[in-house]
């Protein structure tokens, strides 16, 4: 139930070569600045490779991006492979300048469902697999919390999308930030749900008021999540090992998927912000209207 897929940024921007890609990544306001550090030199962010499950179906990239001292973030897409404004902005996200810290991006986390587009993959949905206390109940599961448990992250962000608007639409969950039930992780999902309406999406909310992004708890919501909220990746993170994490769901109703990519981008790069973790998105002086 994806919109139609058409040709999204990152596709155009690999398409056109490295020339012609940095003069329209600079026409946009994209990464034309490296993030100073504190004495004002710039920083370099370094960029690595590895293989999560390496020689199996589920064999994925994992990028991870270092620019010295810091804390470290974590951005997660394709969960559900079927929502592909997560997939696309988590291959934005591999594209940062970071200030400092480190951020580990895994843009095709369940790489078969993603590459059917589907919700789910030959393990069944990949989200419902994370009891808190207990050992993953799969082998994707078991090879992301691997990843997790790894690299240790102070934040984590799993992204996903709607078909429609928490509150609005029956059974639907997006435009809603939910974190995990990690101490700091409410507040910040409130302070970047505020920012999104404020300061990025202000001009598009005064004729659709109900596109506004909102923090709620998984557990507090009527919606078929609820009594499932505690077998989610994020959830099972911030419940066994205190990571701060959230749950950022775009709605796809209205939205293709570069607006979507868009708007988890400016909520990622928010929320990373809020943990220490400055960063230049290829995405920064865009705008809703101008996708």
């Amino acid at each position: 139930m994806t919109p139609p897929a058409r040709p999204s940024r990152r596709t155009v921007l690999a398409t056109v070569g490295g020339t012609a890609a940095a003069a329209l990544s600079g026409c946009i306001g994209g990464r034309d600045d490296t993030p100073p550090t504190d004495d004002g030199e710039p920083t370099e962010t370094e960029r690595e490779t590895s293989l999560m499950m390496e020689g199996t179906d589920y064999e994925t990239t994992v990028h991870v991006l270092t620019a010295g001292e810091g804390p470290t973030g974590m951005v997660l897409g394709g969960v559900h492979g079927n929502e592909v404004g997560g997939v696309e902005a988590a291959h934005v996200a591999t594209e940062y300048e970071l200030s400092g810290g480190r951020l580990i991006v895994i843009p095709e986390t369940n790489a078969p469902a993603v590459e059917k587009e589907g919700r789910t993959g030959p393990d069944g949905d990949l989200n419902r697999q994370f009891p808190i206390g207990e050992e993953p109940t799969t082998e994707i599961a078991r090879g992301l919390w691997a990843e997790i448990e790894a690299y240790e992250p102070d934040c984590l962000i799993d992204m996903h999308t709607s078909r429609g608007i928490l509150g609005v639409d029956e059974g639907a969950v997006g435009q809603t930030i939910f974190p995990s039930p990690a101490e700091g992780t409410s507040v910040d999902a409130e302070a970047t749900a505020q920012y999104v309406n404020e300061e990025v999406i202000a001009e598009f909310l005064e004729e659709n008021p109900e596109y506004a992004f909102r923090a709620a708890r998984v557990e507090e919501e009527n919606i078929d999540q609820n009594d499932e909220s505690h077998l989610m990746a994020v959830m099972k993170a911030g419940a066994d090992l205190g990571i701060e994490g959230w749950i950022t769901e775009v709605t796809y109703r209205g939205f293709d998927r570069d607006q979507q990519a868009f708007l988890h981008d400016r909520i990622a790069t928010r929320l990373l912000a809020e943990n220490g973790l400055d960063v230049v998105s290829p995405l920064d002086g865009e705008s809703l209207q101008s996708l």
